[in-house]
């Protein structure tokens, strides 16, 4: 910080002193640690220089030593216009509480509109506003950011196709687009249903079509399990409808470490606020906490408007949360569970959403180097049924 600034937040003295022995009684002034400034002789006897109001008990013990006359010209700084506001506190009580009105009325939300929707629709996205805490009334900095908003609306409401979330001044515009079902009858396609894997059929339903398999036959990926021709050799041929259930057999290969590293977090946070001006962040809050190194934060920059300006400042908000990472070492029994458990799950993600795992058998199982590895035969229920159209004449 420069020294003008130093003085003017510490009050500075302009002052006169009238003596006879004007340079001794100075002298002494800076041997006593006072700051003298912008010393000018107005006489051989008189002269004015800026003294730091800190200094002023000083030099009124070294004045009538040294018999000097001192004559206060001025007073700057904070302090005395400090001084000044208290004098007026009514002033500043009105100038303090109007300030913070307007500042308030500008960060409130006072409506909300939604277009594109139907009334249905519209009431549903409103009342979802209002469990994120948005509705008339609340103040803007306290609400999620708007693509936040967009995010969780989409999320929670299946209906909507796109929603776009603009926050404008004291109102909230919104405009959303429905989804959209088209539920044309097609016109029936002729079809045969063939099988898209090998397998053993345990299960058939065919609603649609002549079966051509039973239950208990072992087919081939491409054999025909049942054809849209009701009468054999007709060649006129319906749309084939059904399901097979078989039972199909996998072979997976995976490896998995025996010791595993868990990021934990038992779920306690602590906030800390801070103004942010350009580049300069300046804490007011929750700055005096130590933050462990494995930390993860998640911060928000809240804005100020006031009828339409933005501040220069924004409140940023950060909430750190405690991580510990745990090294977990598993027995081989539990190893082997737990590569198995993997290896099923990442199996299912392949299949269809009915399928279902019925037995799994590990043809071999190693380790090395810290892993658990298992070559697994695993047996699995599921729709082998594939639609294969025909054209009429085939």
């Amino acid at each position: 910080m420069r020294k003008g600034q130093l003085a003017v937040l510490q009050g500075k003295l302009i002052i006169t002193a009238e003596g006879q022995v004007l340079e001794a009684f100075m002298h002494a002034c800076v041997k006593q640690g006072c700051t003298l400034s912008n010393i000018k002789y107005l006489s051989d006897k008189k002269v004015q220089m800026a003294v730091l109001l800190q200094d002023w008990p000083k030099i009124r013990k070294l004045r009538k030593h040294y018999r000097c006359k001192i004559k206060i010209i001025s007073k700057k700084g904070a302090p005395f216009f400090y001084k000044r506001l208290i004098s007026r506190k009514a002033f500043v009580t009105a100038l303090i509480i109007g300030f913070m009105a307007a500042f308030l009325l500008a960060n409130t939300l006072w409506s909300i509109k939604i277009t594109g929707l139907d009334p249905e629709l519209e009431a549903e996205v409103e009342s979802k506003l209002r469990t994120y805490g948005i509705q008339p009334g609340s103040t803007t900095f306290s609400m999620k950011p708007p693509r936040e908003v967009q995010r969780l609306l989409l999320e929670d409401i299946p209906e909507l196709l796109w929603v776009g979330v603009k926050k404008q001044g004291t109102s909230y515009q919104l405009y959303g687009v429905e989804q959209t079902n088209y539920d044309e009858a097609e016109e029936p396609r002729p079809s045969n249903i063939v099988a898209s894997k090998k397998g053993l059929i345990t299960k058939m339903f065919i609603s649609k079509g002549r079966p051509l398999v039973e239950v208990n036959d072992v087919v081939k990926k491409g054999t025909l399990l049942a054809t849209g021709e009701l009468k054999e050799d007709s060649g006129k041929f319906i749309e084939s409808e059904g399901e097979v259930i078989a039972e199909t057999w996998y072979r997976v290969e995976i490896d998995r470490p025996k010791e595993q590293n868990w990021g934990l977090t038992d779920g306690e946070s602590s906030q800390s606020f801070s103004l942010v001006f350009a580049d300069v962040s300046i804490p007011i809050w929750g700055f005096w906490r130590k933050n462990e190194n494995n930390v993860r934060k998640e911060s928000y920059d809240h804005r100020f408007k006031l009828f339409g300006w933005e501040f220069p400042v924004q409140l940023k908000q950060t909430t750190t949360f405690t991580n510990e990472n745990k090294l977990q070492s598993l027995s081989e029994e539990e190893s082997i569970k737990d590569t198995l458990r993997t290896a099923k799950q990442s199996l299912l993600l392949q299949l269809e959403e009915n399928a279902k795992i019925t037995e799994e058998k590990i043809l071999h199982e190693s380790e090395d180097r810290g892993k658990v590895k298992l070559i697994l035969l695993v047996k699995v229920e599921e729709n082998i049924a594939e639609t294969k159209y025909v054209s009429q004449g085939d």
